[in-house]
């Protein structure tokens, strides 16, 4: 089953060009009005222009006025203004950037108060505290320190203050924060009129081609237009036969060598997955419900056993501890004075949990002694983490990170060895088209990786030498997931609506299987952007013979090879966040602050 909705990619590429046409379409607002008459209305518009809390969609203004207000020591300012953005654009995105969105905020409050103790204003802390500490205080974990800071002498002297003092950090928070809301933009939706400008010139570039074309055949030959002949090209009638092309209209031709006798001969040679009842499905045979934690929820991970979890909340709070209530390991919680972004259970020690933090480094937690260290300082350039993956063979760490948030054309590779606590080897890879997410997936033995771009292109490397040795042409916009076949014959691929393919990793960019896993939305309706797939969202069971994916606020079992739903756990009151499988067990976390976890039984 083909689907036909359209990727965040797509989404992304009209707003860019929405919003790069902005002022063009002012102009034309304003010449219609004069055109109408309605000058009454043009004074309100340029009224309003000149107040535009959007800054005309320019991050650089909207940091230059966030940072103006908290150096000039206008908080209620700067929190009235975060709040209308979080309302207009932050809250719109994906669950895996709400974290992001409190961080920002809370660097911009700090330096609003650094900026407090430069100019000998403590005053306008207190004033801060008064209004805002009970609040700050209940968050806990790295803002203890904070709430005294009016009575500490010289702060800047003092190590859990100092890095905001200096001018490295003001650059770095005014260059991260401009990434992000610049990529926060693109992502809206965007009205029909500002696209106007892009389409009138995209046909002007069709036009142009047109004639060259009509040029080059000079007069000799007719320019014929095509009729549809039941979605296969003349090309696939070349290869497969135009009458079984006809009559089978949605199948995708996964190689050239494809028989002609019979549809049953072409659906067999394609691999094309029915949806058809599986010979077994995965039910759900008991389900439990756990209230861990008092706030949203932004990453949870089983153990490799499955015996434990660790749960990381908005607040800052991690836990350790079991599902299983008969289990006597005992149940730890720290409170972080750091932001986490990733996390990975070591699959080799079961007690090594391995954190990925804001600023780059790698913290090791031992659960058995409740003893944390930092390990390794990734490059500065490159902060943002887009996977971590732990070998499944060895003490063997893989880490992806990327300069920008979601543009991924400049990547940071790292290989890392946790036993001998050093870089095994490390590379930036460097790609010419543009990509918004790359995901990874580590092969049984930990040699091979698989570097999936959302773009549809991936990347096989040898992770002893981050070489590439082979490279699979997708095609599949939105790509938020990959994943080796158990055999390790192919690499299965997720779009972000739910698109679901196998590609032959014997023979180059060949397409051994397709479906479509069913999340609710109406056959060739877009999916809403909160129920957009991503990488942490998706989970394949140890067999890859079921694939569990939440779109929204719920858990959904597919069948992998008849993308069928065989069962669904309950829901959560609030969005999804992250699901994980181990052996015969998921959990999912929500942003209520719950997590749901599900035994499963073949039947």
């Amino acid at each position: 089953m083909n689907s036909t909705s359209p990727s965040a990619a797509d989404y992304i590429t009209s707003a860019r060009a929405g919003i790069e046409s902005l002022e063009y379409i002012d102009d034309l607002i304003r010449e219609y009005l004069l055109f109408r008459g309605f000058k009454d209305t043009l004074k309100t518009l340029e009224k309003d222009l000149e107040g535009d809390h959007d800054k005309g969609f320019h991050a650089e203004k909207i940091v230059d006025e966030l940072l103006g207000m908290a150096t000039s020591l206008d908080i209620d300012g700067l929190l009235e203004y975060w709040q209308y953005l979080t309302y207009r654009f932050f809250s719109h995105l994906s669950p895996k950037y709400h974290r992001t969105t409190r961080m920002f905020e809370k660097r911009l409050i700090r330096l609003f108060l650094v900026s407090a103790i430069v100019a000998d204003k403590r005053q306008s802390i207190r004033q801060f505290m008064d209004k805002h500490g009970k609040a700050l205080g209940q968050q806990g974990g790295d803002w203890i320190p904070w709430l005294g800071l009016e009575y500490v002498d010289a702060p800047s002297a003092r190590p859990e203050f100092e890095a905001h003092f200096s001018d490295e950090w003001r650059i770095s928070l005014k260059s991260a924060l401009t990434d992000f809301i610049q990529t926060v933009f693109p992502a809206m939706a965007v009205p029909r009129i500002m696209l106007f400008d892009k389409y009138r010139r995209e046909r002007e570039a069709l036009q142009r081609k047109l004639k060259i074309y009509e040029e080059q055949l000079n007069g000799e030959t007719k320019i014929k237009a095509l009729e549809p002949s039941c979605g296969s090209s003349a090309l696939v009638e070349d290869h497969i036969g135009g009458v079984a092309a006809a009559r089978s209209p949605n199948l995708k031709p996964a190689a050239a060598e494809l028989a002609t006798d019979s549809i049953a001969t072409i659906d067999q040679s394609l691999g094309v997955i029915q949806t058809n009842e599986p010979s077994s499905m995965l039910r759900i045979s008991q389900e439990d419900v756990f209230l861990e934690h008092n706030s949203g929820i932004s990453l949870a991970k089983f153990s490799a056993s499955g015996a434990l979890i660790a749960s990381y909340d908005d607040e800052s709070i991690l836990k350790i501890w079991s599902p299983d209530l008969t289990s006597t390991a005992p149940k730890l919680k720290n409170e972080l004075d750091f932001t986490v972004t990733a996390m990975e259970w070591d699959k080799k020690h079961a007690h090594l949990l391995y954190l990925y933090d804001e600023d780059g480094h790698l913290h090791t937690l031992n659960a058995n002694s409740n003893l944390m260290s930092r390990q390794l300082l990734l490059e500065r350039k490159h902060p943002w983490i887009q996977s971590l993956k732990a070998s499944s063979a060895s003490s063997t760490l893989l880490t992806v990170s990327s300069a920008k948030p979601e543009a991924t054309s400049d990547l940071l590779m790292h290989i890392w060895d946790a036993n001998a606590n050093k870089t095994i080897v490390s590379k930036r890879l460097a790609s010419a088209s543009e990509s918004h997410g790359v995901c990874a997936a580590l092969n049984h033995n930990g040699n091979l990786a698989a570097l999936a771009y959302n773009t549809g292109q991936v990347r096989l490397l040898d992770t002893r030498t981050l070489e590439a040795v082979a490279s699979i042409s997708t095609k599949q916009k939105g790509v938020c997931s990959a994943e080796f076949s158990l055999d390790e014959d192919s690499l299965m691929v997720v779009t972000e609506t739910g698109g679901l393919t196998q590609w032959s990793l014997r023979k180059e960019s060949q397409m051994t299987a397709e479906s479509s896993l069913g999340m609710g939305a109406a056959e060739g309706s877009a999916v809403s952007a909160d129920s957009r797939l991503d990488y942490e969202r998706v989970a394949f069971t140890p067999d890859r013979e079921s694939i569990v994916i939440a779109p929204r606020d719920q858990c959904l079992v597919f069948n992998v090879d008849s993308a069928a739903l065989t069962d669904s756990m309950r829901r959560h009151k609030d969005l999804v966040s992250c699901i994980d499988f181990v052996a015969d067990r998921s959990l999912s976390a929500s942003e209520d602050g719950t997590i749901r976890v599900a035994r499963y039984r073949k039947v």
